[in-house]
């Protein structure tokens, strides 16, 4: 069984060879990303990161806003070779790329949230008509690497808002006041949130807002992409 495995493997990496994520080019079935995108890929330099506001520390923006999560890491900087490998995945519902942004998250919370002790994983869901929901399977994901309990529907979006990128901080906050609400009790729990993107940060702190207000005691957030 195991021979005819293999075999069976080979003739189907034969015929749909694995692909980088980020440009297209045929790779070897254990990596992600070909050699060039692994070495241009923009990441974020965690060691210089605020993870209050979620900027790096040169930029950091805590004196001027008030988050009501406790912390928030981010993986990749929201631009060219980092945002189009992301975009492969969400916008072309290619759901198994979800195990390579999953492993660089949860190497990020196994070093820089290692003191906390999380109780549960949860997301930042989308609209209810959409079904390919990207966060949810990051989510699902970083639960089998960290062993870290996954709650579906604990959060529900129950409006569709119009689209943020183009809105000021003022207006984003706005947008999202509503959309959200926790479908479960969370006494005391220390939740993690999942999303993909993190810009100002008023999804997460909406998102945030909704899980205190289940009464959840601790938020912290980790997206792919982040604004820095």
């Amino acid at each position: 069984m195991k021979v005819f495995k293999i075999l069976k493997n080979n003739f189907i990496s034969t015929i749909y060879p694995k692909k980088c994520i980020c440009c297209g080019e045929i790779i070897d079935e254990d990596k992600y990303l070909c050699e060039f995108c692994d070495k241009n890929i923009e990441r974020i330099n965690l060691d210089n990161f605020c993870f209050e506001c979620g900027y790096e520390k040169s930029g950091c923006v805590c004196k001027y806003n008030i988050y009501r999560f406790n912390g928030v890491i981010s993986i990749f900087k929201n631009i060219e070779y980092a945002k189009k490998a992301y975009y492969s995945y969400k916008f072309g519902r290619k759901q198994h790329y979800a195990k390579f942004f999953a492993k660089k998250i949860s190497d990020a919370i196994n070093k820089y949230y290692k003191e906390i002790s999380f109780d549960c994983i949860c997301y930042v869901p989308s609209y209810k008509k959409y079904q390919y929901n990207h966060s949810r399977y990051i989510a699902e994901e970083i639960s089998k690497e960290t062993n870290i309990p996954f709650i579906d529907d604990l959060l529900v979006c129950v409006k569709k808002v119009k689209k943020q990128h183009k809105s000021t901080i003022k207006e984003r906050l706005n947008n999202v006041e509503g959309k959200y609400f926790a479908g479960k009790h969370l006494e005391g729990k220390c939740v993690l949130l999942i999303d993909d993107i993190k810009t100002t940060g008023a999804t997460l702190d909406e998102c945030t807002r909704m899980l205190l207000f289940a009464g959840a005691d601790s938020v912290y957030c980790a997206t792919v992409l982040g604004a820095i």
